[in-house]
């Protein structure tokens, strides 16, 4: 077997390199500084990935939470040839890593780099698109996870004033959830509809206002719940899911997004596809791999050429 050239970025601003901050030392153990980058800022990413393309680097390993996976990868499929993209492996290094551990990561960055590097055939590969995201008046960004609606206001709520991690998350879903169940203020803000005109792969939808739209190319979207159920499933598309359910009726359904089987007859509706465009009739923020994004009225989503994903490690 040809031997694998593993590189490693590391952003130094998530959760795990703050708290440990001789991580990035201990991974030069695994991994030559020629090829091991750390980042403080979204501005060096782009160089560090020069570097790391520069060293023929064929496997990358990506150390960072869920804001590093498409600001990290998002650069790399707009910098590097398409044939020459590496594989990935996402190793949770934020607060939360949903997408990490979506892809099935275990164990911290030191000892899935370890593993990697004696035993590379030990891991599974998964292809899947990221969802590239074009606002009308602004950059494209490319990450896992887009959202829309409700989920952007739960974010706001979490980085308002929750702590952040499972705890705060969890907070913020409960005062949600009990909210809803009342008829509280809470959920009807969060709830509030929105006025959208959205075509799939050029189709209308049946559809002129929505609660909650998502986007996403992997299973989980945080806190256990599954409700993606196609992605990763097709290489050129992504999940595409909507509702215009109000909050009391989506509570009711949370239990079968978490076991992610839709039941029959439920409020959530979803595609796989690979493009997706949204008009809004005012304007609207929105999140890709839980960053949130100045408000645009119009959106247009794009599945990229897929990368290849290293997920859970395959026993030998």
């Amino acid at each position: 077997m040809p031997a694998v050239r593993i590189g490693a970025l590391v952003n130094t601003r998530a959760g795990r390199a703050r708290r440990d901050p001789v991580l990035v030392e201990r991974l030069h153990r695994h991994v030559p500084a020629e090829r091991l980058r750390a980042t403080r800022s979204t501005e060096e990413i782009a160089p560090a990935l020069d570097v790391l393309r520069k060293a023929d680097v064929d496997t990358l390993v990506v150390v960072g939470g869920d804001g590093s996976v498409g600001g990290t990868l998002g650069v790399l499929v707009e910098r590097w040839p398409a044939a020459a993209w590496p594989r990935v492996l996402l190793a949770p290094g934020g607060t939360v890593n949903t997408i990490s551990r979506s892809l099935g990561a275990t164990g911290t960055p030191e000892t899935l780099l370890e593993r990697l590097c004696r035993s590379p055939e030990c891991f599974a590969e998964s292809r899947r698109p990221l969802v590239r995201v074009t606002p009308a008046d602004g950059a494209s960004r490319s990450g896992m996870i887009f959202a829309n609606g409700v989920a952007v206001r739960w974010l706001e709520l979490y980085y308002e004033d929750s702590p952040l991690g499972v705890v705060g998350a969890t907070q913020v879903v409960a005062r949600i959830a009990g909210s809803a169940l009342v008829g509280g203020g809470l959920a009807r803000r969060v709830f509030a509809p929105v006025a959208a005109r959205i075509e799939l792969d050029e189709h209308p939808l049946d559809c002129d206002r929505f609660t909650v739209v998502a986007a996403s190319s992997v299973l989980h979207i945080g806190l256990g719940f599954q409700p993606f159920h196609t992605a990763g499933s097709d290489p050129e598309r992504f999940h595409f899911a909507i509702t215009n359910a109000p909050a009391r009726r989506l509570v009711r359904e949370l239990p079968a997004l978490r076991a992610g089987k839709p039941t029959p007859g439920s409020c959530v509706t979803h595609h796989s596809v690979r493009r997706a465009r949204l008009r809004f009739e005012t304007p609207q923020a929105w999140s890709i791999d839980a960053d949130l994004h100045p408000k645009t009225r119009e959106l247009e989503l794009s599945a990229t050429p897929p990368l290849r994903f290293l997920t859970s490690a395959k026993r030998p």
